[in-house]
């Protein structure tokens, strides 16, 4: 009787798909803020505790790291064998396993991925004049970790079943971040959740994010982030893809689109969780950041008549409806967050008048305001609520040039792209309009750049964005 070999093949075929599997449980998983937090002498500014110079290691991090490791380990016995097969010299293996980082992390490389190489590097550089390096050196290496799982991740994906997989773990996050924080608004609290990291959230707890409902205080929808204008960022790239799935669907379009797999009750209990969700989060930055998104994306003439552009038209018209009645029955419009904000931007400023070229280096923004104006709140001491001074404030006209060169060339390419596959073209339009999305949230948050989930969030469509191209 020959012995049973399936154990084998088994073990075989789990190291075969190792980062595969890892990235997939990403994709449904990181929302989720389990992570040990390593504080600094700078934890606790005025008393309380500051999340901006902090460290940290997630879950996230974990399933990041292992995917890129597992990835290069497996490349580089790649070379090694092919090295060994064609000559055996231990120069020429030494030769093979430096070609790797070019081969598979550097491979044609574009004029976009050049200018991104060059900010990284800037921003590297920026640690050297930074005054608390610690914070520096853990800010850059996050960087430099989403940025191989980025590439590691479109190098992945091509397979059509893991791409599929990665697309439904994502809805499945999504739903259950929006499911979660639907719970929490509707019982204005938290549900209990913290040891998968949901935050402790109360309408009577200093520095929860609420809104007063006819005289009352009520949270916001928080899901599992830190706070509710993350998890609406975060469903932003969900219900945008949702959206152009049911035009698609509504005008019996080929179903050969990202999301043309799902059955139908499945996309619909998405859409309603994912919608509610972000409907809940209450977040103005972004309900004005899809308006635009949206607006972006109806405009252009595509074809399809106007039948086309019934569903995303009706958002429009619902955000609306909804903006009346939360100016009317509710404090959404308070002008109080807008005058708090302008301490920050008065600090963003002094920072770039003082360090125009070179910045303060990469973190430093919240340590430079406490060294600068030690006697406000605990909580007052925050990044400037605009990504685009933060990274001016910290990386100077040098960082912020090379940002916005890599922005445009990115912008570019899309423009003049011949290569996208005829029926992904309206998901390949909407991935970036999710970006454009993402670029107006900017100008009146931070958590893009400052923290590790939201800059997580803001390379999720550029991962998605190589399944639509030939």
């Amino acid at each position: 009787m020959q012995p049973v070999k399936q154990p084998r093949r088994y073990v075989g075929g789990l190291w075969q798909n190792a980062e595969k599997i890892l990235i997939v449980l990403f994709f449904a998983t990181f929302a989720f803020n389990v992570r040990k937090v390593f504080l600094t002498p700078f934890s606790y500014l005025a008393g309380g505790f500051n999340e901006y110079m902090t460290f940290s290691l997630g879950w996230a991090d974990i399933l990041m790291v292992g995917a890129v490791v597992i990835y290069t380990i497996k490349e580089i016995f790649s070379q090694i064998g092919d090295a060994a097969a064609a000559d055996s010299s231990l120069y020429n293996v030494i030769r093979k396993m430096s070609n790797v980082i070019r081969n598979y992390y550097g491979e044609n490389v574009s004029r976009e991925t050049f200018w991104l190489l060059l900010f990284l590097a800037w921003a590297g550089l920026s640690v050297f004049w930074a005054q608390y390096k610690p914070i520096a050196v853990y800010k850059f290496l996050t960087l430099v970790e989403i940025a191989l799982f980025v590439l590691i991740s479109i190098k992945t994906l091509k397979s059509q079943k893991w791409f599929r997989a990665s697309l439904l773990a994502l809805l499945f996050n999504s739903s259950i971040q929006a499911l979660l924080g639907i719970v929490q608004f509707a019982k204005n609290g938290s549900v209990g959740l913290h040891v998968l990291g949901e935050s402790i959230v109360g309408p009577n707890i200093d520095g929860v994010a609420k809104v007063i409902i006819e005289g009352e205080k009520h949270i916001r929808a928080y899901g599992m982030f830190p706070h509710p204008n993350i998890l609406a960022g975060f469903l932003i790239f969900p219900l945008l893809l949702l959206l152009v799935e049911g035009k698609n669907r509504s005008n019996n379009v080929s179903r050969e689109t990202l999301l043309g797999f799902i059955p139908d009750w499945l996309f619909y209990v998405c859409v309603v969780l994912v919608a509610t969700g972000f409907a809940l989060t209450l977040s103005r930055s972004a309900f004005l950041g899809i308006f635009v998104g949206l607006a972006v994306f109806i405009l252009p003439p595509i074809k399809g008549g106007s039948r086309t552009f019934i569903l995303p038209i009706s958002f429009l018209v619902s955000i609306a409806l909804v903006t009346v009645f939360l100016f009317q029955f509710t404090s959404f419009f308070s002008t109080q967050s807008i005058q708090e904000r302008s301490l920050y931007q008065s600090v963003s400023y002094e920072t770039i008048s003082a360090h125009p070229v070179k910045g303060i280096g990469i973190g430093q923004f919240v340590l430079y305001e406490y060294l600068k104006h030690p006697k406000l709140e605990s909580w007052q001491y925050q990044p400037v609520h605009n990504s685009y001074l933060l990274i001016f404030s910290e990386l100077g006209t040098v960082g912020f040039v090379l940002l916005l060169l890599f922005l445009v060339f990115v912008s570019l390419k899309f423009l003049r792209d011949e290569t996208v596959i005829i029926p992904y073209y309206l998901t390949y339009t909407i991935l970036y309009c999710i970006i454009i999305s993402f670029l107006t949230i900017s100008f009146f948050d931070h958590y893009f750049w400052d923290i590790k989930i939201g800059t997580l969030i803001f390379v999720l469509p550029i991962i998605f964005l190589g399944k639509s191209k030939k």
